[in-house]
Formats: structure tokens, sequence, C-alpha cells
């Protein structure tokens, strides 16, 4: 196979990788209502998945950056053919609460591990002379996510919620097709050897650490919104096919962002976009809070496009750019570690706070650690050269 080919092939990955996404971690909420879940349970569960995925997520990337035996399209592949079973089991049969809320918390563990995973992917075919553009690649990923997202709210409705476990283990049977064409680049990515673990990299770029927790605080607000978008819509009299509809919508939104994120980059380099990005991170959380209405939603969703989208595809440029070749795959993995843990602390306490409380003070507190978060985004993303080859691959 001709290695430009290799461009599609990848994008194919990130549109069937978000599709399946789609399926499995933003429609839990509906998911699990369905199945007998409280509101409560089902933050933790997303918690508890989440945080395993924490712990798993750098014994994986160790493993991917030494490019030995765990090979990073190995892992990969591992992650996704442990999904199968799961979803088959979950769309088929008719099974106890503890047995859903198992297999779903493991596959939400093993989508959010394959995230850094598939990111070290992009940036090892850059560093092989492959000339991908990431931000485009990924902006095929939202553009899928949106395409599907818009009638999984309806296909919900007509077949029930059992349909999108069914949906999930379709699309990654296909992504294992496409998965298979690339070869195995491990020896080439490791130029270096690899010194020390993710705590390490941290330790020695204490800069690239406040990020991390920047991100995490401003992830508690985006996680809070994202799984609990179906009560923020019934809060303001919408119902299941609006939620479909907005996941679609915001996904859009994010497409022209990432399609041009390299000529962003170009032109303001990595840290500073990542830092504009927070801005409007606060200006998203903000505007959702004080919505009444279903326009005023879909106007505050719309800082969707210069917050998360331009973040998404800036900040694996941005890790290739401040990190060492042979640190690549553990800084992607700790950007998705801080996604994470935000993940962990949004789900968990909007879960409890919505049943104890309500959806409007779940928003406030979600947007006060969103400011707190852009404030260590601001302090702790730092100028990257604009011509770097990695920021502009």
């Amino acid at each position: 196979m001709k290695r430009d080919n290799l461009i599609y092939f990848y994008g194919a990955l990130q549109g069937f990788y978000w599709m399946s996404y789609g399926c499995v971690v933003s429609f839990t909420a509906l998911f699990l209502l369905d199945h007998g879940f409280s509101n409560g349970s089902i933050g933790t569960l997303i918690a508890v998945s989440s945080f395993l995925s924490v712990l798993l997520q750098p014994i994986i990337a160790g493993a991917a950056d030494k490019g030995t035996h765990f090979t990073v399209k190995r892992v990969l592949m591992l992650l996704y053919l442990a999904q199968i079973v799961p979803f088959l089991l979950l769309a088929v049969f008719p099974l106890p609460k503890i047995i859903v809320a198992i297999l779903y918390s493991l596959l939400i563990l093993l989508q959010l591990s394959s995230q850094p995973i598939l990111s070290a992917l992009g940036i090892q075919l850059i560093q092989n002379g492959i000339p991908l553009n990431f931000g485009v690649s990924r902006g095929i990923g939202s553009l899928s996510y949106s395409v599907l997202t818009f009638f999984l709210g309806t296909l919900t409705v007509i077949f029930s919620t059992n349909c999108l476990p069914l949906i999930a283990c379709g699309l990654i049977i296909i992504l294992l097709l496409f998965l298979q064409k690339f070869p195995e680049m491990g020896s080439q990515q490791t130029i270096d050897l690899v010194q020390g673990g993710s705590i390490t990299v941290l330790k020695n770029n204490p800069r690239f650490a406040l990020l991390v927790i920047g991100i995490a605080c401003i992830f508690i607000s985006h996680s809070a919104i994202s799984n609990y978008m179906i009560h923020i819509i019934k809060h303001i009299g919408a119902g299941n096919e609006a939620l479909g509809q907005i996941m679609a919508y915001t996904a859009l939104l994010e497409v022209p962002a990432m399609l041009f994120c390299t000529r962003m980059i170009r032109k303001w380099n990595c840290g500073k976009l990542l830092r504009f990005t927070a801005v409007f991170f606060v200006m998203k959380g903000l505007g959702i809070t004080l919505a009444s209405n279903l326009t005023m939603l879909y106007l505050a969703l719309s800082f969707q496009a210069i917050s998360f989208a331009p973040f998404t595809a800036a900040i694996v440029y941005y890790v290739s750019a401040v990190l060492g070749r042979c640190d690549q795959v553990k800084g992607q993995a700790l950007i998705t570690v801080g996604i994470t843990v935000g993940n962990i602390l949004g789900s968990l306490s909007g879960g409890y706070i919505l049943q104890y409380f309500n959806v409007s003070v779940m928003l406030w507190i979600s947007t006060l650690l969103c400011v707190i978060g852009m404030v260590f985004f601001l302090l702790g993303a730092q100028n990257t050269p604009n011509n770097d080859v990695q920021c502009t691959a």
C-alpha cells in the first residue's frame, strides 16, 4: 500500500472511533437511565471507569513508547478487540444491573484508554515522513460523530437504547479492518531510550504539569455538561431527539476549526492557541448556565467551535513540540489523564448534585471550576516555535 494512503486510513480510524465514542460515552446517561440507574449511580460508574483509565493509560503509554512487543498499532488492536464481546452482551441479552454496570464501565475504560494511543499513532505517522495533517483527520472524526449522533437520539426512541452497543460494535469491527492496514512503526519511533515514567515527565516539565491541572479543571465543566446534557435539555423543555441534534450540532461546529488548525498554529503557535481556547471554554460554560431556552442553549454551545475544537487538535501538536520524542506517547497519555480526571470529577459531582440539588447548581459550580482551569492554562501553556516541525506537519 502507498504510504500516502495511510493519511486516508488514519482519517477513517478517527471517524469510526469517534462514532463509537458517541454511541458509548456521549449517550451513557441516556442508556443507563433507561436501564434503571439513578443519576448518582451513573456518575459513580463513569467516575470509576474513568479513574481506572487514568491508572491504565500511563502503563499502556509506557509500553507503546518502548516500541518493542507492544507497539502502538498492537496496543490499539487489543483495546478495540476487547470491546466486541461486551458490546454484543449488552445489545443481545437482558442482563442484571450489576452486569450492565460492569460491562459498561469496561467499555468506557477501553474507549478512553485508546484516545491517547490513537493520537500517538498520528504523530508517529508524521515522524515517519507521512504528510498527515492531524487537524484534518480529527475533523473527520468530529464530522463522522456529528452525522451519527444526529440520528442516534431518534434511533433510541424507535429501537430502544439497546441499539447503541450494537451500532458501536459494528463500528469497532470496521475500525479494526482499517487498523490492520497500518505497518508496524515502533522501531522507527523510538530513536531515543525511554527515560523514566509519566511522573518524571511532569517533574521535568513543571509548566506542562500546570497545564494538565488546568485541563482537569476545565474538563470538570465540559464533562458535567456533556454527560448530563439530557438533564439540561429537559430543564428547558426538550427531549431525546434534541439530545442527538445538539450532539451533532456541537460536533459539526468543531470541524472547521480542526480543518484549519494547522494554519492557526502557524500563525499563533500551539501555546497561544491553547490559552485562547481556555477563555472560550469559560464563555461556553457561562452561556449554558444562563440559557433558559433551546435557542440560547444553541448559542452558548456555539463557543464549542473556538474552545474544545481547536484545543483538541492543538494539544496533540503542543505535546510533540514541548516534549522529547521518547516521551511522546506518555505526554499524550498525560493530557488524556488530565481530561479523564476532569471527567471523573465532573461525572461524579454532577450526578450527585443533580440527585440532591438541581441543574442550575451543577452548572454554576462547574463554571467556577472552569474559570480556575483557565488560570492554570494561562500559567502553564508556553509558547512554541511557529516553525516547529511537529506543529506545522
